[in-house]
């Protein structure tokens, strides 16, 4: 059917509207879905159980961005969130790019004082981290004791000695998807950003090692999901690279821990 046919039909009404979209697609004129950000934060993606009766809801071009705004991932087999945007995990290669440089820690410039008040960034988080009273040395600058609950483990803990402030999404883990070729600004910023710093156990923390989630969970079931999901968010607000095999596990794996809470 031509498309003057097509005209002559829709001015007469004797065309039915679910007709004109077959007709539409036939002619080329398709729609790109988007991820679908229900009220209750779910993301849903094309072809899933509930992407159609979801109405009331915000669009997303790709799954990462609808995580990285708060959202939780839909649950194992409802959608194809690989399929969702041309710009997203569907380009994605099946080996990660060689970094450009051989990895060097001080790159990423080292904790930060950038309020000048001798604290820089670890102890600074060990005193917004604390629930309790805190310690400080005599010169003010760095935290002695306090009271810190380690999400990795569940465990308390008095002593800031007996603690490292650890990077979620850690230093070299970045470095191999990407973080190799930022600005020194935004390594300095991303070595210092508070949304990817926890107040763990040392030991723990040195066993997680630079590995990331595909690799070490968190000794504490409990903390799985939250741990997957700042990982996520952590990852899509610097644009870091996962191959497609990485994203599509990390995106199976949180919907499996998430959906268990």
């Amino acid at each position: 059917m031509n498309k003057h046919l097509i005209h002559a039909l829709i001015r007469s009404g004797l065309i039915l509207v679910p007709l004109l979209l077959i007709m539409a697609n036939a002619l080329g004129q398709t729609t790109t879905q988007k991820v679908k950000k229900s009220k209750s934060g779910v993301c849903h993606c094309p072809s899933g159980q509930f992407y159609d009766r979801t109405s009331n809801y915000m669009a997303f071009d790709s799954i990462d961005a609808c995580l990285a705004s708060g959202g939780r991932p839909p649950k194992r087999g409802q959608g194809d969130c690989s399929a969702v945007s041309p710009d997203g995990p569907a380009e994605k290669s099946s080996a990660l790019q060689q970094p450009s440089a051989a990895y060097d820690r001080s790159t990423f410039g080292g904790w930060a004082d950038d309020d000048g008040d001798c604290q820089n960034t670890r102890h600074e988080r060990l005193a917004v981290l604390s629930t309790g009273l805190l310690t400080l040395s005599e010169d003010g600058c760095r935290v002695m004791k306090g009271q810190w609950s380690d999400p990795y483990t569940g465990e308390s803990y008095t002593s800031a000695q007996n603690l490292e402030v650890d990077h979620l999404v850690p230093l070299y883990y970045a470095w191999m998807r990407g973080a190799d070729r930022w600005e020194a600004e935004k390594q300095q910023r991303f070595m210092n950003d508070p949304a990817n710093l926890l107040v763990v156990e040392a030991s723990v923390n040195r066993t997680k090692g630079a590995a990331g989630p595909l690799k070490w969970l968190p000794p504490a079931p409990s903390f799985h999901c939250e741990y997957l999901l700042r990982f996520v968010r952590v990852i899509a607000r610097y644009n870091l690279v996962h191959t497609l095999e990485e994203s599509t596990a990390i995106e199976m794996l949180t919907a499996e821990k998430c959906d268990q809470v």
